[in-house]
């Protein structure tokens, strides 16, 4: 069936080339209540990204050290759709896995330093807002798997061309929406990653001061690591009668064959 399958797509496109076819701030709310078996220092606030609510899903995160607790903003604030606190260490384990009282905890937001730290205090619940300054531009777009179809929660992150140490991150909104904030105009490495899919980086890419468009879609599109034939069929079909912003490439259909032919289950 699958070498069936194979030798039909070739042949399908060995026959056409041939034939030369090709938001508002957040309600002020008292906080969830975190587990009573643990202790802890809650946190939340409102966010900011230069003097605008922050999209949802902006990275929020509190470190002690060289450990991080993350968590995502919800209409333009943090720790009211889901509680977020820095732990309290555990004693009966030799590695520090939380805070003590003293600790100074600070923050980032979209892995940027923003002002505002504080003392850990335990069972304490502390409203903080944190105000992302100093961007000049940022990077909307929207984030969608290959076949075109809108795909939420996927994590963005700015890279200096050529480097892997990221600059900033955020996630994508339920509805693929993200906001990326840039410290300064250049030239960037922008990749995308899910679970579930590979991983699409789009390169060497000129970032101007203001704002700047940047989808994952069609083409820059997000391959599942396992897709189905179907949805291989599906993509052949958005090369075979492309329509924007859907059309694919041979090379992106190629890859998406690849993803069915070698599948990485997880």
């Amino acid at each position: 069936m699958r070498k069936a399958l194979i030798l039909m797509l070739v042949l399908c496109m060995g026959l056409l080339v041939g034939l030369g076819a090709v938001p508002v701030l957040a309600q002020i709310l008292p906080p969830p209540t975190p587990p009573p078996s643990q202790g802890w220092h809650m946190f939340y606030g409102d966010v900011t990204v230069g003097g605008s609510p922050a999209y949802d899903g902006t990275v929020v995160a509190a470190h002690i050290g060289g450990l991080s607790w993350e968590t995502t903003t919800t209409g333009g604030s943090y720790g009211y759709a889901a509680v977020f606190y820095v732990p309290t260490d555990d004693p009966g384990t030799p590695a520090k896995d939380g805070g003590v009282n003293g600790d100074v905890v600070t923050f980032t937001v979209s892995s940027v330093n923003v002002t505002g730290s504080r003392i850990f205090s335990e069972d304490a619940a502390t409203e903080l807002d944190l105000n992302l300054e100093g961007m000049v531009a940022q990077i909307n777009g929207v984030t969608c798997e290959v076949n075109c179809d809108i795909l939420g929660i996927v994590t963005v992150q700015l890279f200096e061309t050529g480097d892997d140490t990221v600059i900033v991150g955020t996630t994508s909104d339920g509805s693929g929406n993200y906001m990326l904030p840039v410290p300064a105009a250049g030239t960037y490495d922008v990749v995308a990653s899910k679970n579930g899919f590979r991983d699409e980086t789009q390169l060497a890419v000129d970032i101007v001061a203001g704002v700047n468009n940047l989808d994952f879609r069609g083409d820059t599109g997000i391959v599942p690591n396992a897709p189905e034939v179907f949805y291989v069929l599906e993509c052949v079909n958005h090369w075979l009668y492309p329509e924007e912003p859907c059309g694919l490439s041979v090379f992106k259909v190629l890859e998406v064959v690849n993803a069915w032919l070698y599948p990485v289950i997880t």
